[in-house]
């Protein structure tokens, strides 16, 4: 897939409810999105026994984190701003509607 901009790409800030919830890694129930003008395809993998996390698959080798990223380590204080981690750091983070 392309990571480069579509003119008919419309954008709205992403929260925590728009992500669909899986249990079995089931790759199907995904959201588009863009972090850092990269496409990704985003869900929350729910594990049961453990905490929740968030999956990131980049359509495109992500300059930072390559293929994806995942943590469970993460929140959305604002729409559109995901802060991760322990060390307070933050992604922008857009769902793509076309």
């Amino acid at each position: 897939m392309n990571n480069e901009n579509n003119a008919n790409d419309e954008r709205i800030p992403i929260t925590e409810e728009m992500i669909p919830i899986v249990s079995k890694n089931d790759e199907t129930k995904t959201i588009r999105i863009v972090i850092d003008e990269n496409k990704a395809r985003c869900f929350l993998l729910d594990r049961g026994w453990n905490s929740m996390k968030i999956v990131i698959l980049f359509d495109n080798p992500h300059p930072v984190w390559g293929d994806y990223f995942t943590t469970k380590y993460f929140d959305f204080a604002e729409p559109g701003v995901m802060g991760w981690g322990h060390n307070e750091e933050r992604m922008k983070i857009s769902k793509i509607i076309t």
